[in-house]
């Protein structure tokens, strides 16, 4: 079903919201303005509120509220959910400059979702939809490749501190520098590998016993794998709430994610059903 005027004049005003804090939050790092802080992050919650409102309006009057059946709610689902993980990653772990990438791609596919919301649902999600799954899934592994690397490091500065065998020719810099840099990659490879998921998961209800997976498509190896790597990333990601699980073994836990990621990469191209 077709958005209405009212519809498409709301999800005008979630566009707007979103430039305007997009806007400001570049006036507040170049004109080093930090009181512009909080506006930003005012229009960008209302940008997310109001493009909530278009969802529950449009599902109403459609009479569902799965979005892969219509292209209007499917992009504005995937603009939602990009933006509600740029907040989520600038509150726990501040990645500056994300939101001036991010945010321009929320906008295209809010202002796309107004403008080919008329055309055949099929033709997106056999497309687009699909796209975004494995943009952000091997994203997510190209970022956590990093945060494995960089963990990897981390655990062998950190032992040669302790027996100090240091050669300044193998210097890696200090041991904070590093949790840091683990730290930002962890937190953009979470952010991209659970939006890789959420598209995933919609898909394979969507298709049910249709997709490439078959209907058992929870307990395909690369599924599991998928799912593992999210949980170790998000204990890492979570690691200020418990400090013990700080240093080491949130570096230990950065390296095995990246190997499981490394698992299920091969289960994707070599595993029955694994491109599905």
């Amino acid at each position: 079903m077709s958005p209405n005027a009212g519809q498409l004049g709301l999800l005008t005003v979630s566009v707007i919201f979103f430039a305007v804090g997009g806007v400001l939050s570049l006036l507040r790092v170049f004109r080093q303005k930090p009181g512009l802080r909080l506006p930003a992050k005012i229009c960008a919650y209302f940008g997310i509120a109001t493009s909530l409102a278009v969802l529950i309006w449009h599902a109403r009057m459609r009479g569902s509220w799965y979005p892969l059946e219509d292209n209007f709610d499917a992009l504005i689902w995937l603009g939602v959910l990009l933006a509600l993980f740029v907040q989520y990653v600038q509150r726990q772990r501040p990645l500056a400059g994300l939101d001036w990438f991010i945010m321009p791609v929320v906008i295209l596919l809010l202002v796309a979702a107004g403008i080919f919301g008329q055309i055949s649902p099929r033709e997106y999600i056999d497309s687009t939809w699909s796209i975004v799954h494995r943009v952000t899934a091997y994203g997510g592994a190209a970022v956590f490749a990093v945060a494995g690397a960089t963990g990897a490091m981390y655990l062998i500065h950190n032992r040669r501190l302790r027996r100090k065998t240091i050669r300044p020719e193998f210097e890696f810099g200090s041991l904070e520098r590093l949790e840091r840099f683990s730290m930002a990659s962890v937190t953009l490879g979470f952010a991209l590998l659970s939006v890789g998921l959420i598209t995933g998961v919609a898909q394979a209800i969507h298709m049910g016993p249709y997709t490439r997976l078959g209907s058992h498509w929870m307990t395909q190896p690369k599924v599991l794998l998928a799912f593992a790597v999210w949980l170790i990333y998000a204990l890492v990601l979570h690691t200020p709430i418990n400090p013990r699980l700080r240093g080491r073994r949130a570096a230990t836990l950065s390296v095995l994610g990246f190997v499981l990621m490394v698992g299920a990469l091969v289960a994707v191209q070599f595993m029955p059903g694994g491109t599905g």
